[in-house]
């Protein structure tokens, strides 16, 4: 049994904000073992998972510092984020984003110094000894733009076509300089603000990324005025939960639905601006869990296993190490219908498809090391090392085909932004006779 949210659209009825009709994912939240998931699906597989963390300074705050050191060695400034004697928390600002900052509690005269109280943002979590990564250039995120502070450019999506950063170029411009016309204050508005277009802002109407806009840029400027009336170690900005970033950072037009079998998440997001033009359900059938019904345990279990099967029969091997991540491309025992060089050729572009996908699902990162089935085919391996630059351009985490190296292995970087999918799962509780595998942390 379930029900649809209040004043929410049905998956047959067409949102006026969208401009794109082609939905085919879903997105699911559910608890497992008393800890919030949130799971997105499309095409019946999983292609992400994230969880709630109880973190003292969730990635996205922003919290004002104090400076603790200035470590020119490491081209960097180390910050206090707590009073000392209370397991003091640290941050590192890089010494480029020093430049044009000026200190809460003293004149700025271009230097900055211990004791300097400065409002920053945590980008990346502390791991082993390193401390929180932060940034002096904060920034707030929409679904269809960010704004960041800055020197008020305007930048495109790198997955927008052409056609749609014209688009998108000429209507910002049109409707910026009708404001600016209209009031002349405006344009200091606008000033000191990057402007950032998402890959979603393709997908909406001009009045959706407009709002935004705006709506970004005074929140921004609310943060800045509170920055010069609170002390030092305040909060400034506390980020979503989590299940709404990932709401808001999932491309518009593939969204199908929300579910859940959450009576609060369900009635928490009823009216949320991110969730408006998106269906939403409760799932409340009694003799079926929801995670029944996606087989998210099998699901799970498979994603976290080193061996993945292919449909052509053939296999990879995925071995995540300190050092860099080995994938293994195996023909196995699928059946050889066309001569060996073509039926090689066919498995590794197979291969390619799910290799990114599977280092974007289980969110593996740093140098990966891909070991295709030899060609003999100069022209195929051109055509091979085509669909891997073409492939790894489609995750939403930077990642790069590199090159081929000497022995023929395939290079690829992927840039870290948060841990791995065995990290994700370690508080999984499994259903009988399902047993975790060890995987990425």
């Amino acid at each position: 049994m379930s029900r649809y949210i209040q004043g929410a659209f049905r998956p047959d009825q067409e949102h006026e904000l969208y401009q794109k009709e082609k939905k085919a994912g879903k997105i699911l939240l559910l608890r497992n073992h008393g800890i919030l998931y949130a799971f997105v699906i499309r095409d019946n597989r999983i292609y992400k998972a994230a969880r709630e963390e109880k973190e003292t300074f969730p990635i996205g705050e922003i919290v004002i510092g104090k400076v603790a050191s200035v470590a020119k060695q490491f081209q960097g400034v180390f910050f206090s984020l707590k009073p000392h004697g209370d397991k003091g928390q640290s941050g590192f600002l890089q010494m480029k984003e020093c430049e044009g900052l000026k200190p809460l509690n003293r004149k700025a005269d271009g230097r900055i110094l211990c004791g300097d109280e400065l409002p920053v943002q945590v980008i990346k979590q502390a791991k082993g000894t390193k401390p929180m990564q932060l940034t002096a250039k904060y920034f707030l995120n929409g679904q269809a733009v960010v704004v960041k502070k800055g020197s008020g450019r305007v930048v495109y999506s790198t997955k927008c076509s052409r056609e749609e950063k014209a688009g998108l170029e000429e209507a910002f411009l049109i409707w910026r300089d009708g404001l600016i016309a209209e009031d002349a204050e405006k344009k200091s508005f606008f000033e000191g603000w990057d402007i950032i277009f998402r890959t979603n802002a393709p997908a909406v109407k001009a009045e959706v990324w407009q709002k935004e806009i705006i709506d970004l840029i005074s929140q921004l400027n609310k943060i800045d005025s509170l920055g010069q009336t609170r002390t030092v170690y305040s909060s400034l900005y506390k980020p979503e939960d989590f299940y709404l970033e990932l709401i808001r950072d999932q491309p518009l037009s593939l969204l199908e639905e929300i579910v859940t079998d959450e009576k609060d998440i369900f009635e928490r997001i009823s009216h949320h601006p991110y969730i408006r033009h998106i269906p939403v359900r409760l799932y409340e059938d009694a003799k079926i869990s929801l995670r029944s019904v996606y087989a998210l345990d099998t699901r799970l279990k498979e994603l976290l296993s080193p061996r993945v099967s292919m449909k052509s029969g053939a296999y990879l091997v995925i071995e995540p190490t300190e050092a860099l991540v080995a994938v293994d491309v195996n023909s196995g025992k699928a059946e050889k219908k066309t001569e060996p060089e073509e039926f090689y050729f066919q498995t590794n572009l197979e291969a390619v498809k799910e290799v990114c996908y599977q280092l974007s699902v289980r969110n593996l990162s740093g140098m990966i090391l891909v070991d295709f089935i030899n060609m003999k085919d100069k022209q195929h391996t051109e055509m091979l090392i085509e669909a891997l630059k073409k492939e790894t351009a489609k995750d939403s985490v930077p990642t790069r085909f590199v090159d081929l190296t000497k022995l023929g292995l395939a290079e690829i970087t992927r840039k870290k932004t948060s841990r791995g999918l065995g990290y994700t799962l370690r508080d999984w509780n499994w259903k009988r006779g399902q047993h975790e595998i060890t995987g990425d942390s």
